[in-house]
């Protein structure tokens, strides 16, 4: 196998976020964000998912990651060809892919925070039109904004963060990367945040292995989502079973907004610079206790 990976990932983020706080303590959150601007998926969409963790718990569990991708000779780990049964796991019958799944996450031990919101584009679309407050607030805006209100409002970890600061990861190449770079700036000049958004970093995915395995999140959450989004009201849907093989070994924070949270989001959200409001919407619609 002739491998891309580099291993430097959370070096780069440790040069990128600052002295703030404990370098090693400070959090980090690896994210995927799914979005289908061609609608040629079927599912439209946006997911925004992944795991939050210290940065020195990533760097212990980064090699580990990338030892057991390697033991089953797994260059750059793809969710899409996972799911499919496509080349590298061709071969593979689900016991294994299961018997994989569980192999991955048990080797965190606990210490990582899955974070995953999904958001119909379609309701948001419908939204700007019959809403003018709403019309300079995309989905991906939305998803990215009710994350980072999720770090820094969380009862476990929202002091912690404030005291220690909390930096982002993801993949680059993403057509929406800019805007995700625009709201996380935006944010952080805000004095509310009190400079504990630390930085933004953007790395190729075939050079983290934690990126990989975010898109393992992002991916599985989002087709669960869909699947609400289609048949929640109507039918009793079965569990996922690599989102329950995540549960396992982990907390999860999942939602899915909806049309009666966006329309709540949009009617109480008008100007990023008012903090109160922005902050009220987010955790009284989107992050519900």
């Amino acid at each position: 196998m002739n491998s891309h990976y580099r291993g430097d990932s959370f070096a780069i983020v440790r040069r990128a976020s600052g002295v703030r706080g404990s370098q090693g303590r400070r959090l980090i959150f690896v994210f995927e964000c799914y979005l289908d601007d061609s609608g040629t998926s079927g599912l439209p969409i946006v997911t925004m998912a992944g795991f939050l963790a210290p940065l020195e718990a990533w760097e212990e569990l980064e090699p580990k990651w990338d030892s057991i991708l390697n033991g089953y000779n797994i260059d750059v780990f793809h969710s899409k060809e996972f799911y499919a049964t496509k080349p590298p796991f061709k071969t593979w019958r689900k016991i294994k892919k299961l018997s994989f799944a569980e192999e991955l996450f048990a080797a965190s031990h606990g210490r990582i925070f899955g974070v995953s919101i999904s958001i119909s584009v379609d309701e948001i679309a419908r939204l700007k039109k019959a809403d003018p407050g709403f019309s300079d607030m995309s989905p991906m805006g939305v998803a990215f904004s009710s994350i980072l209100m999720k770090s820094i409002t969380d009862e476990q970890f929202g002091p912690y963060v404030k005291e220690q600061g909390i930096s982002f990861l993801i993949e680059t190449g993403n057509r929406n990367n800019g805007e995700i770079d625009q709201y996380f700036h935006k944010m952080a000049d805000l004095p509310v945040f009190e400079g504990c958004l630390r930085s933004i970093s953007f790395i190729p995915k075939k050079h983290c292995r934690a990126i990989q395995m975010a898109d393992f999140y992002a991916y599985f959450s989002r087709r669960l989502a869909h699947s609400h989004y289609r048949f929640g009201s109507k039918l009793i849907l079965p569990d996922c079973p690599y989102i329950e093989t995540l549960k396992r070994h982990g907390p999860l924070w999942q939602r899915l907004g909806n049309r009666d949270t966006t329309r709540g989001l949009a009617l109480n959200v008008k100007d990023y610079s008012d903090f109160g409001s922005f902050r009220s919407a987010l955790t009284e619609v989107l992050l519900p206790k």
